[in-house]
């Protein structure tokens, strides 16, 4: 499945407990469903339940800031987000359609209290060429997240005071970068959407900053009538150490439970229902240290995941999963010479593929919550599995608007080489409110497995 939404969750009810409907980007959208996955569109009376649940979310979103201005108590922030793409074909996988689409974000986030923070955005997603497509978008508004953030649960009451300097984040919220972003990630909106996902985040330092622990735990979908612990979970852990000689550190580990997410696929696939799977994905980041090497920046990062897969399309069974990923970028930031502009250089290589070779194996790598748009170009045309991505490129300032163009050469680790891609980005702020942005991609196949595609987005921002 390829899926090209920006990250969104609209909530529905059904039998007293709540599911979700999630768009990513298209890129390695994985079959195992759980946080990938489509659900099911509700009935006529649970659209209504959510048509009223937005429309309260967008009124609030208006009527708050009259509000805050009024009686002088909240200090609110808001942006509205547009942003409209172009894509020929829509899925490179197999020819199709050229597809014309619109996303609309509207977010707000005040202060409750120096120590209580809110955000509250609703997305639309929809086709402007005809196309009654869900992996473009159902086209109706979503609640993007709902999310309270306290800054240290010891203020919240003296019986807390053991919890001093623990935050916590609760509800629906944007999941945070981590390491590079390419594997456990949060994409900003111009590289199609940040990830969403419900659950809690706690985080702390410690030895004066040395160590920054975060912990997440993530449901994804709950199964009421089953056992204690049934339905899909994300637990993630990550750790950034900050007292290493010459380098900075991030270490982290998630844990991905699938129970719902398996029986789905399989009766989808006219399939018993395997059961559950788990599988675990660890690794590490280290970035040289600034001013190390003057003016060069490196960075490394190795994961590996192990487990059990299920994968309703090979031989409908859960397969052991032995799969590795590693990453290697160089930048160098080019001092302004005399006909030349200041340019910041960027190269490095990418692969994800398995360890080894086995009729048993499931050997896929699927970062965690999907590929973050952009990872092998942003036509978003290969997957991030059996792939090999080496690439180059710059960036710098020109007539005030910041422009990046970069190429990708993508070999396939295990058979025909997909293609080559080129990328070119431009952003520039028009006035003290609106900023805008535009890619362009022309990806050039070499591979029966994809078409040749042209891609081209254009977004808007306003923060006001």
């Amino acid at each position: 499945m390829h899926l090209r939404c920006a990250s969104s969750f609209s909530f529905y009810q059904e039998s007293n407990f709540f599911s979700c409907q999630k768009f990513f980007s298209r890129q390695d959208v994985d079959q195992r469903v759980g946080s990938l996955r489509v659900f099911e569109s509700p009935g006529k009376g649970v659209d209504m339940i959510r048509f009223l649940f937005v429309s309260v979310a967008f009124v609030t979103l208006i009527l708050f800031p009259i509000v805050a201005e009024a009686d002088g108590h909240l200090d609110l922030n808001t942006d509205l987000r547009l942003r409209w793409e172009y894509s020929s074909p829509w899925d490179p996988g197999e020819p199709g359609d050229t597809v014309t689409m619109m996303r609309t974000h509207v977010g707000m986030n005040t202060d409750f209290t120096d120590n209580i923070h809110f955000m509250l955005g609703v997305l639309d997603s929809r086709s402007l060429s005809g196309q009654d497509d869900p992996e473009i978008g159902d086209g109706v508004p979503g609640v993007h997240q709902v999310h309270v953030q306290v800054a240290d649960l010891s203020r919240l009451h003296e019986s807390l005071g053991f919890l001093a300097g623990w935050s916590l984040g609760l509800g629906r919220s944007e999941l945070p970068n981590y390491g590079n972003g390419r594997i456990i990630h949060s994409a900003e909106w111009s590289n199609v959407g940040p990830a969403t996902a419900d659950g809690y985040h706690l985080a702390s330092q410690f030895l004066d900053g040395a160590l920054d622990l975060n912990i997440h735990y993530l449901t994804l979908a709950k199964d009421p009538t089953g056992a204690a612990g049934s339905g899909d979970h994300f637990y993630g852990a990550h750790l950034d150490v900050d007292s290493l000689p010459f380098i900075e550190a991030s270490f982290y580990y998630w844990k991905y439970r699938a129970d719902l997410a398996n029986a789905a696929a399989a009766a989808a696939n006219g399939l018993a229902d395997p059961g559950s799977s788990d599988e675990d994905t660890y690794g590490y980041l280290f970035t040289l240290r600034d001013g190390i090497i003057p003016r060069v920046g490196v960075t490394f990062e190795y994961a590996l995941q192990d487990g059990n897969r299920y994968d309703a399309l090979d031989d409908g069974a859960i397969q052991k999963l032995d799969s590795l990923y590693f990453a290697f970028e160089g930048t160098y930031d080019m001092p302004q010479m005399a006909g030349f502009w200041d340019m910041d250089w960027r190269a490095g290589h990418i692969m994800a593929t398995g360890t080894t070779a086995g009729a048993t194996r499931e050997e896929a790598f699927r970062s965690v919550f999907g590929t973050p748009h952009g990872t092998h170009g942003i036509a978003d045309v290969v997957d991030n599995s059996n792939i090999r991505d080496t690439y180059f490129g710059f960036s710098t300032v020109l007539y005030e608007a910041d422009v990046a163009l970069s190429f990708h050469n993508l070999r396939a680790d295990q058979g025909e080489d997909w293609g080559n891609e080129w990328d070119l980005v431009v952003s520039h702020p028009l006035g003290d409110l609106l900023d805008l942005e535009v890619g362009l991609a022309n990806f050039t196949s070499t591979s029966s497995l994809r078409e040749s595609t042209d891609f081209i987005y254009a977004q808007t921002y306003w923060q006001f």
